[in-house]
């Protein structure tokens, strides 16, 4: 008797000493940020994604969405991401400058997120994110090629009528204003309102999303199509943080992230229509250049975009233009 009960003690406290890190296995908490606000499409879509990740992960994964820009601002983001500040963020390449060169080239991609492991794009975006402690995880996904748009105060009705204006400038803009003759102004997306209403632009730019997420439409009257560029607000994570995780759990990660993509993408479609649609019955008015100034528009654009964002390391900027052409 005395001998069972002293095995019965030993299997007791090997329980007790193992119960902790089951406990723990079951729940990995990841913290994020996002260089949006948390009412933008981009914040939302995510969340959503997210939240379906964790039931898919029978509750083994868990995100805790810190905020917007409001938490970490934009531009520091990344780098709290790469020190460990926070588990991951969704920004853009315009705000992590030198972090990692070259990926500024994937706002001209035309390849639909959810065929870029498929691509060889994941795999060579993570050789280059490793290497800095960052594993890059996904695009957001939207539709390739018709992101962006400008926003005026009064009508532009062939490319040269951009010429002489002030545009919200930062990251690509500094380049695409100047090759359509307009002057950058350093500002943020969110300062944009402020910027237009006090006269320091007489240009916007955003996604269509924007428009409403940002209530463009009391400061600029018209939206300038076609639209150009790709959204390439990226995923990722602290790379130790990854390291860390169970290998089952990493896959499951990226498979339902890569797998969820057409889904999303046609959630943030929806969302850009619907605000394109609400927009004009704010008394937006669109013009849409066609013809010849619709070919220059968009030559004149992508050229500039791709001079500016390659400059930096033109090697691998080349190879990501492949990747996603």
């Amino acid at each position: 008797m005395k001998k069972k009960f002293s095995v019965m003690g030993v299997v007791l406290f090997m329980m007790v000493m193992v119960l902790p890190a089951i406990v723990y296995a079951e729940e990995i908490n990841l913290n994020y940020v996002t260089f949006v606000p948390r009412m933008h499409g981009i914040s939302k879509v995510l969340l959503a994604d997210l939240q379906e990740i964790e039931k898919i992960s029978g509750g083994r994964l868990k995100f805790t969405y810190r905020g917007g820009p409001e938490a970490i601002k934009t531009f520091a983001q990344a780098k709290a991401v790469r020190d460990g500040a926070v588990d991951m963020c969704m920004t853009s390449p315009d705000f992590y400058g030198k972090i990692v060169k070259g990926m500024g080239v994937l706002v001209l991609s035309k390849s639909p997120v959810a065929k870029q492991r498929e691509t060889g794009l994941y795999d060579f975006l993570n050789s280059k994110y490793n290497k800095v402690g960052i594993k890059f995880l996904y695009m957001v996904p939207k539709e390739q090629g018709t992101m962006f748009h400008f926003f005026t105060k009064k009508p532009i009705n062939k490319p040269a009528d951009f010429k002489g204006l002030s545009v919200a400038g930062t990251g690509i803009f500094d380049a695409i204003g100047p090759a359509l003759g307009m002057t950058p102004v350093a500002m943020q997306m969110a300062e944009q309102y402020t910027g237009m209403e006090r006269g320091l632009i007489d240009v916007c730019r955003g996604g269509l999303d924007s428009v409403m997420a940002f209530k463009f439409f009391d400061v600029a009257k018209y939206i300038i199509r076609p639209g150009f560029g790709s959204a390439p607000a990226s995923l990722f994570m602290n790379l130790k943080k990854w390291d860390s995780l169970p290998k089952d759990l990493q896959d499951l990660l990226v498979d339902s992230l890569y797998g969820m993509a057409a889904k999303s993408e046609a959630k943030h479609n929806g969302m850009i229509n619907g605000a394109f649609k609400a927009a004009q019955k704010k008394g937006m008015k669109v013009i849409e250049f066609q013809g010849a100034d619709r070919d220059y528009y968009l030559k004149t654009i992508e050229d500039a975009i791709y001079k500016h964002e390659s400059k930096d390391d033109p090697e691998t900027s080349k190879k990501v233009y492949e990747l996603t052409h």
